[in-house]
């Protein structure tokens, strides 16, 4: 893969709506999670970890026991809160051991005592911003995941012979341009990767995202989700953006992605990156939040995970209290991935206006009308169920890595024409593509323009583009035609 990469990328993160902050990955970093170290110090490549982790886990009975001894004991919890936990944990292990039926009366029994967008459901729940609470299980506690649990079964937690693959890419180290206080003074600092993530061939991981990818495989109709770990031989950088209100801190994911080998990266469906945390600290002192992640894109318009470690190991400030206990993970990071995952699928499959604004579903009055429930999880349960089943492509057609074989521009006029990323927001989503003596240019009608240049037969961004330079993937038919041109990570398709 090309090593030219782009510093700038445009991300379905949380941040339009940092006042309604449900499931978005704002972060501080507990530096014990991490060591700073010599500039010149690059830790040596690990082997990828291919599709699960090797060491036994306990049994989910047994984790909730531990869990709760570990807090104070069952009175430190509310008998609604320590019911929800209890199936989430044994039905999720019924459904991995094909105990299907045994699953679904565990889920039955649950929303019959406190059905869908319950009251009691905001009972047992925390404030999304309580950064005096113990424990984070999500919000509502563990609803999201028992929602997806319900699908699952609902589905008949189907099985095919496809697969797809997350691939994690983990930079080992970092450079990390972060603020100070009390000041805002930027300092640099080299941090390593935290242990956690690596730790036991990546079982923290694979512990996160393991009902993430059952539920995919679910709405897919059986397409199994296999997670790849990939850790870099290089560092990355990570930088950060100051809006006022919000404090902005990525590393630079798409040099991390053009690093990984070719066989790896064309047999990668989902990417998801994880660099060192760029927030100092807990986070604490600051008048404004970070935000160290969210959904993007990467090449033909792949969903591009972005994270930082801390994420994985500790509750941020607003969040919670210390690090994670399984049992948190295992409630709480599948609403996130969830969350992070629907922007994707929206985008995608725009034609359903499900978010035609970002994260319209926040508020209720935007719903469909045929939507029922409250929070955002039954948003995303119903826009599968009743928009996104039964579309065209399918699921598991649209979720798969096109082939985009060894097409090579040698006319550059063939890219020249009118293109469009829809849903159309602003005036930055019309573009025109124009050759003029010999040059391509790409300009849009908020009257910005940049060069385009063509690289061993690949369409790239010139120097002069705001988001620096990137090859843009290009999508043909079956006659060879141009349909669409991927910009940071989106369609922009052709329309004359």
């Amino acid at each position: 893969m090309s090593h030219k990469s782009s510093h700038s990328f445009i991300y379905y993160a949380c941040l339009v709506f940092i006042s309604l902050i449900i499931s978005c990955n704002e972060e501080s970093f507990d530096e014990v999670s991490a060591e700073e170290v010599p500039t010149d110090e690059v830790p040596t490549d690990e082997a990828p970890i291919d599709e699960g982790s090797t060491n036994e886990e306990s049994t989910a009975d047994e984790l909730l026991k531990s869990f709760i001894n570990e807090n104070g004991g069952e009175s430190a919890f509310s008998s609604n809160q320590l019911m929800a936990l209890e199936t989430l944990l044994l039905s999720q292990e019924d459904i991995e051991a094909g105990r299907l039926e045994e699953a679904q009366e565990k889920i039955d029994s649950i929303f019959t005592q406190m059905p869908f967008s319950d009251s009691n459901w905001e009972d047992i729940s925390s404030n999304s911003h309580c950064s005096s609470c113990s424990f984070n299980f999500g919000s509502p506690t563990a609803y999201y995941g028992l929602r997806m649990l319900e699908q699952i079964v609902a589905l008949g937690d189907p099985e095919g012979s496809e697969s797809l693959t997350m691939t994690a890419v983990i930079a080992p180290c970092a450079e990390v341009n972060r603020p100070t206080l009390p000041n805002y003074t930027p300092e640099t600092v080299n941090l390593n990767i935290a242990p956690e993530i690596t730790e036991n061939n990546g079982q923290l991981l694979h512990v996160s995202t393991a009902l993430f990818r059952r539920w995919v495989q679910a709405i897919t109709g059986g397409v199994k989700v296999n997670l790849r770990v990939h850790i870099l031989n290089q560092c990355t950088t990570v930088d950060y953006t100051d809006y006022g209100d919000v404090i902005v801190s990525y590393p630079d994911a798409q040099s991390m992605i053009d690093a990984v080998p070719n066989d790896i990266a064309k047999d990668t469906d989902f990417w998801w990156v994880i660099a060192p945390s760029g927030v100092p600290g807990n986070g604490a002192g600051y008048d404004r939040f970070f935000i160290t992640g969210g959904m993007g894109g990467y090449g033909a318009g792949l969903p591009l995970f972005l994270s930082d470690d801390a994420w994985f190991i500790r509750k941020p400030e607003h969040l919670g209290i210390g690090t994670y206990h399984e049992v948190e993970i295992r409630a709480y990071q599948p609403q996130w991935f969830q969350h992070e995952f629907m922007h994707h699928l929206y985008r995608k499959w725009n034609e359903f206006g499900l978010e035609d604004a970002g994260h319209q579903w926040f508020d209720r009055s935007t719903w469909p009308s045929d939507f029922i429930g409250k929070w955002e999880s039954d948003y995303y349960i119903e826009s599968i169920n009743k928009r996104l089943l039964t579309a065209s492509p399918t699921l598991a057609a649209g979720l798969k890595a096109s082939n985009q074989g060894d097409f090579e521009i040698t006319d550059p006029s063939i890219v020249v024409g009118q293109y469009e990323r829809r849903p159309i927001q602003n005036q930055w989503h019309e573009v025109e593509i124009v050759l003029n003596n010999d040059l391509l240019r790409w300009q849009n009608d908020a009257g910005v323009s940049w060069s385009l240049t063509i690289i061993d037969g690949e369409l790239w961004t010139g120097a002069d583009c705001p988001y620096g330079e990137q090859k843009l993937a290009i999508l043909l038919d079956s006659n060879q035609q141009i349909t669409s041109v991927y910009f940071n990570g989106e369609a922009y398709e052709k329309i004359n």
